[in-house]
C-alpha cells in the first residue's frame, strides 16, 4: 500500500542534533548532507511512484523519499548495498539528509533490490521513467533556485564498459550452450547424444586459452551442431523452451549462424512430396537442423557400426546445413555475453569497447554559481553522437532556456542538425568529421549565401540560373562574361561548358564550409574553448568510479547514471553554498 512519507516534517523535542554545541551545529547547517536534505530529498513527488505499489489494503511502502535519496547517495559515496544499509543504519550524515534526528528505523538491502525492480518493471511496461523525471524535476528546482544561466551548455559522450567479460566466439557459444545445459535436468542431460554432456561441465567454458590453435575449426562447428540440435529438439517443449538460457541459445545461432538451403533431393521435393507409411504428414521443416544426426548413447547397440553409419551419412547425404557467418556479418548489436544481453559492441580507433554509451551535458557560463547537468542519456555504444542529442533537442530550449551547444564533430549529424536549427539551438562544433576541402580551391562559405541562394560568388557576381531541388542539390550557371579572365577562376568552384560555367553540391556542403569559416574566427575560436570543460565533466561522473559500470542491462546502467548526474549537481552546488557560507562569515 503506498503512502507518502511526512514524518520528516515532525520535529522532535529530544534529539543528538540538539544537544550538539554550537560549533558542531554551525557546520552540520553547511554540510553536504543538510543540502541534500534541503534541495534534494524534500522536493521529490513521492506521488510520482504510487502507481508502483499495489492500491488494496497491504503493508505501508518503505518511504519512496528514502529510497529515491538513498539510490543517489549509494553513488554520491561509492557503496555497496550491504554499505548502503549499514550507513542508513548508523550513519549520521546518510540519516540526516534524510531528515532523521535520531537512530531507530530499520532497512535491509533487499528493500534496495525489490524497489529498483519495481522501477525498471514499470518502465519495460509503460515506456515512463520515474527516475529520470526525478532528475528533470531536480534541474529545474536548481535551475530556478540559483539563478542558473543555461542558454549556453556543453556535451560530451564516453563509453561505459560493461560489467561482462569480452567472451571471444567460441567461449561465447560455449557459454549459452553451458547455461542450458545446466538448466536441464540430469537424466536429460545424460540422454543427449554422445560428446554434448562434455560441454555441461564449467571446465569448459574458456576453450579459446585451452585448445590448440588446429583444434578450434573443428570445435566451433561441435559447439554449432550441438547448438541447432538443442534448438530443434527442445523449441516445442514449452518447460524448457520458455527459459531465458534456450532464448539465448536461439540468439547466438540466429546471430552468429546461418541456415543453409535444404539439400536437393527429388524424393522429398515439396512439389512431389506424398503422403505415406514412409513419409507421414507434411514435408521437413526448413527449420534448424543439426550438421550430423546424433544418437543418444542408450540406444547405441553397436558403436562402431554407428560410428561407420554416421560418418557415411555425413560424407553422402548429411551435408552441412547450418555454418558460421563471417566475422564482418555479424552485427555489433549481436550479444556479446548472457550476463549481460543489452551490452554491444564497439571498436573505435585500435580499441574495442563492449557495453554502453552516455551522452552528457552541463552548463559553461562562467557567471553562473556553479556548473548545472542538464541532461544525461544512455544507450548502447554503437549508437551515434547524433542520435543521443536528438533525445533532447526538443526538450532542453524548453525547459532550460539553452540555445547555444559546444559539441565535437561526432555530433554531426544532417537531421539532428535540422531539427536543433527548428528548435533555436545553434550548434559549435570544435571539429569536423571528413576531409577538410583543398586549399587551392576556394571555400563555398566565400561566396555571399541567403539560405541555400547564391546572392553572389566569390567574385560578386550573380548566377543568372539557380536551382534547388528537394533532395538539397544545389545547382546554377554563371555567365561566361564574368567567368571569362576572372582571376579567382582557377581556384573557384564553377566547371566552364560551351557557353557558360556551371556549378553543383549539397546544400550541407555550403553549411559545413560556414563552419569551417567560423571555427577560423578568433572570437568563435575563443568561445569554442569552453567547450574543453567536458572531458572534466565526464571524468567526475563516470571515471573517478573506474570506467566499468557495477550493473548489467540498459536500465539498471542508466538509473545508476541518473544517480550519479543528480548526486554530482548536489555536490556542486553544496560547495557553493559551502564557499557562500565562508564568505559571509569573513565579510561579517
Amino acid at each position: 500500500m503506498f503512502r507518502e512519507n511526512h514524518k520528516h516534517q515532525q520535529e522532535t523535542l529530544f534529539s543528538p542534533v540538539k544537544d550538539l554545541p554550537a560549533g558542531p551545529k554551525k557546520k552540520l547547517r553547511n554540510h553536504w548532507s543538510t543540502h541534500f536534505y534541503e534541495h534534494i530529498f524534500t522536493q521529490i513527488d513521492e506521488r510520482t511512484f504510487g502507481r508502483l505499489y499495489h492500491g488494496g489494503y497491504s503493508r505501508p511502502n518503505k518511504p519512496v523519499n528514502e529510497l529515491v535519496s538513498l539510490e543517489i547517495i549509494k553513488h554520491l559515496l561509492g557503496l555497496s548495498d550491504e554499505q548502503l544499509e549499514h550507513a542508513y543504519l548508523f550513519d549520521f550524515r546518510v540519516r540526516n539528509a534524510l531528515g532523521k534526528e535520531t537512530l531507530g528505523d530499520n532497512i535491509c538491502a533487499k528493500t534496495f533490490t525489490n524497489f529498483r525492480r519495481r522501477l525498471m518493471e514499470f518502465e519495460e511496461e509503460t515506456g515512463r521513467d520515474l527516475l529520470h523525471e526525478v532528475f528533470e524535476d531536480h534541474r529545474s528546482y536548481l535551475q530556478e533556485e540559483f539563478e542558473i544561466d543555461a542558454s549556453t551548455q556543453r556535451m560530451d559522450s564516453t563509453f561505459i564498459e560493461a560489467n561482462i567479460k569480452q567472451l571471444s566466439r567460441i567461449d561465447l557459444i560455449a557459454k549459452v550452450v553451458y547455461n542450458f545445459l545446466d538448466d536441464l535436468p540430469d537424466e536429460i542431460v545424460h540422454e543427449l547424444p554422445a560428446g554434448m554432456d562434455e560441454f555441461a561441465e564449467a571446465e569448459n567454458l574458456e576453450l579459446s586459452y585451452e585448445l590448440e590453435p588446429g583444434e578450434v575449426d573443428s570445435t566451433m562447428e561441435t559447439l554449432v551442431e550441438h547448438t541447432a540440435w538443442l534448438v530443434e529438439r527442445f523449441a516445442d517443449d514449452q518447460e524448457y523452451a520458455e527459459r531465458v538460457s534456450f532464448a539465448h541459445l536461439q540468439q547466438v545461432l540466429d546471430e552468429q549462424c546461418y541456415r543453409i538451403g535444404e539439400l536437393e533431393d527429388d524424393e522429398l521435393d515439396s512439389e512431389e512430396y506424398t503422403d505415406d507409411d514412409d513419409h507421414p504428414g507434411d514435408p521437413p521443416s526448413p527449420g534448424w537442423e543439426p550438421i550430423r544426426n546424433f544418437t543418444s548413447p542408450e540406444n547405441e547397440t553397436d558403436q562402431a557400426g554407428a560410428e561407420t553409419r554416421q560418418s557415411e551419412e555425413t560424407d553422402s547425404d548429411q551435408e552441412d546445413r547450418v555454418g558460421l557467418k563471417e566475422p564482418d556479418e555479424i552485427s555489433s548489436n549481436s550479444m556479446q555475453n548472457p550476463h549481460d544481453v543489452d551490452a554491444t559492441y564497439r571498436r573505435k580507433g585500435n580499441e574495442s569497447h563492449c557495453g554502453y554509451k552516455t551522452n552528457v551535458a552541463e552548463t559553461c557560463d562562467g557567471d553562473n554559481p556553479f556548473r548545472l547537468i542538464t541532461t544525461i542519456r544512455i544507450d548502447t555504444n554503437n549508437t551515434d553522437d547524433g542520435d543521443l542529442l536528438a533525445e533532447d533537442v526538443a526538450e532542453l530550449p524548453a525547459e532550460t532556456g539553452l540555445t547555444d551547444l559546444l559539441v565535437d564533430g561526432g555530433y554531426t549529424h544532417k537531421e539532428v542538425e535540422s531539427c536543433c536549427d527548428d528548435h533555436g539551438i545553434t550548434q559549435h562544433f570544435t571539429g569536423l568529421t571528413g576531409q577538410p576541402p583543398s586549399e587551392e580551391k576556394l571555400s563555398l562559405a566565400e561566396a555571399e549565401w541567403d539560405g541555400h541562394r547564391m546572392v553572389a560568388c566569390p567574385a560578386g557576381h550573380e548566377p543568372f540560373e539557380q536551382r534547388y531541388m528537394e533532395s538539397g542539390r544545389i545547382s546554377g550557371r554563371m555567365d561566361s562574361e564574368f567567368c571569362d579572365g576572372c582571376p579567382l577562376q582557377e581556384s573557384c568552384f564553377v566547371t566552364e561548358k560551351q557557353q557558360f560555367y556551371s556549378y553543383g553540391f549539397d546544400e550541407r556542403s555550403v553549411k559545413l564550409a560556414h563552419r569551417r569559416k567560423r571555427m577560423d574566427d578568433p572570437a568563435e575560436e575563443e568561445f569554442l574553448n569552453l567547450r574543453a570543460g567536458a572531458e572534466s565533466l565526464v571524468n567526475e561522473v563516470y571515471h573517478q568510479d573506474g570506467e566499468k559500470t557495477r550493473f548489467t542491462g540498459t536500465i539498471k546502467v542508466k538509473n545508476a547514471s541518473i544517480a550519479k548526474a543528480i548526486g554530482t549537481n548536489l555536490k556542486r552546488a553544496s560547495r557553493f553554498l559551502e564557499s557562500e557560507a565562508q564568505r559571509k562569515q569573513s565579510t561579517g
